[in-house]
């Protein structure tokens, strides 16, 4: 059976940027050890995709067909909302975290959202929530379909 498949969204940066590594570590110690342990692939962000083509088009493929989007809000990136409402258009199953004492802008305020900070003693907190939202995703793929349905008519 094909593992499933994790786009993960966030500001990127420039290499040896605080966003970069704010980005890597996040992936790294948060995300890929839980998403692999509910049997996904290793998560993919825009930078990392290999295959050569037109970044946006595989950008837009990604949010479109992968089984999970991971957005990371951290900075409020024009980029990271613009790709979150693609991946909400899809109504297929996303969770946005938010980097801890940040605020939410109105518009995605009302989604559940993981706080989370590298602090040693929360990140274990912080992956067993985003284990139990990533798996309450899954049971209800279509979360945002009410907001959507009762925004924009069917899709």
């Amino acid at each position: 059976m094909a593992k499933k498949t994790c786009f993960f969204i966030s500001p990127i940066g420039n290499p040896g940027s605080d966003e970069r590594r704010r980005s890597d570590k996040l992936l790294a110690h948060i995300v890929n050890p839980v998403v692999a342990e509910l049997g996904y692939e290793a998560p993919e962000r825009a930078d990392q995709i290999t295959k050569p083509g037109t970044i946006t088009a595989q950008v837009y493929e990604r949010l479109w067909l992968s089984d999970l989007v991971i957005a990371d809000l951290t900075g409020h990136n024009a980029n990271v909302f613009y790709e979150l409402a693609v991946r909400h258009l899809s109504r297929r199953p996303f969770v946005q975290m938010i980097h801890q004492g940040q605020l939410l802008p109105f518009d995605v305020a009302a989604e559940r959202t993981i706080h989370y900070d590298f602090d040693i003693d929360s990140v274990e907190d912080v992956k067993r929530h985003l284990t139990c939202s990533i798996e309450s995703a899954e049971r209800s793929p279509t979360g945002c379909q009410t907001v959507l349905a009762a925004t924009v008519g069917p899709v």
